[in-house]
């Protein structure tokens, strides 16, 4: 156990992988990060890893596009591989009978996201079966296509991330739980841990749903809840054209897809049911009974073929989830030195390169400047402005998605 380091990072998930690497290459050699169990072996290992960029604001839809950037071009920037499909996604929001007004907003973000630098394009029904001839588009008037967007390998990405960091001086202990961020004053001073204490000066919590008791016994109230949220791996019937599918977000059917290997699939509904708040520490991490045939039945309404796929597997993992549904990228309140890289809320790998990038601008120069984070900040949450929404062209959504676009 190191008995001291410049920087602490509490937890081993892209976002503290990605904020090592980061504070390595800014210069920051010193930095060590606690895992409790291995690299990627809570949300980030447990993810679909779907590339979307489709957001309706200009902070989370930059955050997006620029970790795309990272991680399609993954060995030249950080060096490995991170596993990168470059299928194509298709990001859908209701269009019909009383969700007209989806088409206009959403020509309007896709405005935005181009403005961005997001190869982005709205398609029609008709187009959309062109894409993909064994989907059932009857319900859509539009969609967005990012023809260059994907997927990733979520643990092969994670820990080639970390494998960087390490190789620009940082250190990882795996299997060292963090039980106490300690303080001297007003002052973040190291943090506890189950193989001894290590002194530093800045401590950043990227704990994910472990995060809020972590806080509490500082005084910090973070509003996280811990939702498990489940996702199944089928076997695709012969039907279904051999070189796959795209990556769906698809708040219209309610669901989320990604091919998962030859001739598979992993596909998740995206809210309400099957969403259930849990302690990160005591839930399980399988399949109910229920959801394969309830989640097949949900994605065979878009691909028809599916109806005849197979169960193979499938697992739990935690969304570490905000009121407003968007994470929390500041200092703490009340104590120099900690900072907060949390409440991502089930679509945070996505982001996870340049959230690193720019947390680590805000610890080494004061802020960030590849993108402004104010819209994170932690106060938000001190008054009634989360509430107010992040943007005009914000969607009206016919399914509970658990998180906003």
């Amino acid at each position: 156990m190191a008995e001291s380091a410049d920087v602490v990072i509490i937890g081993g998930g892209i976002m503290g992988a990605s904020l090592a690497f980061h504070l390595t290459r800014r210069g920051v050699r010193d930095v060590l990060i606690l895992e409790k169990r291995t690299v990627a072996s809570g949300a980030s290992g447990k993810t679909g890893a779907l590339l979307r960029q489709h957001y309706t604001n200009v902070p989370e839809a930059t955050l997006a596009h620029l970790s795309l950037q990272t991680f399609r071009h993954w060995d030249d920037v950080v060096g490995g591989n991170c596993g990168f499909l470059g299928c194509g996604l298709i990001a859908t929001v209701a269009t019909g009978p009383g969700y007209e007004a989806n088409v206009d907003l959403m020509r309007r973000n896709i405005i935005m996201q181009q403005r961005v630098g997001i190869k982005t394009e709205l398609v029609t029904a008709d187009r959309l079966r062109e894409l993909q001839p064994f989907g059932n588009f009857d319900d859509l008037t539009v969609a967005a296509y990012e023809a260059e967007s994907g997927v990733v390998d979520s643990i092969a990405a994670t820990q080639s991330m970390a494998r960087a960091a390490i190789r620009g001086g940082a250190r990882i202990l795996e299997g060292t739980e963090a039980l106490r961020i300690m303080q001297d004053g007003e002052r973040v001073a190291g943090v506890e841990t189950s193989a001894g204490k290590v002194e530093a000066r800045v401590v950043v919590c990227a704990a994910g749903a472990w995060s809020a008791p972590l806080l509490q016994s500082l005084g910090i109230q973070a509003p996280i809840e811990a939702i498990r949220v489940q996702v199944a791996v089928l076997n695709r019937p012969l039907s279904m054209p051999t070189n796959g599918h795209m990556a769906y977000v698809d708040t219209a059917a309610n669901i989320f897809c990604r091919p998962w290997g030859p001739n598979r699939t992993l596909v998740g509904i995206g809210g309400g049911e099957f969403h259930d708040k849990v302690d990160p520490d005591h839930y399980s991490e399988s399949n109910d009974p229920a959801f394969p045939p309830l989640v097949q039945q949900y994605l065979s309404r878009r691909m028809p073929p599916m109806r005849a796929a197979t169960y193979l597997y499938g697992h739990a993992g935690l969304y570490d989830m905000t009121p407003d549904a968007h994470p929390i990228l500041d200092r703490a309140p009340g104590l120099d030195g900690l900072y907060l890289m949390l409440g991502f809320s089930g679509a945070g790998f996505k982001k996870g390169p340049a959230v690193g990038q720019c947390m680590a601008e805000l610890i080494t120069d004061g802020r960030a400047s590849t993108v402004d984070l104010t819209p994170f900040r932690f106060s938000r949450f001190l008054d009634d402005s989360w509430q107010q929404p992040w943007s005009d062209t914000e969607y009206s959504l016919s399914s509970d998605f658990g998180h906003h676009f």
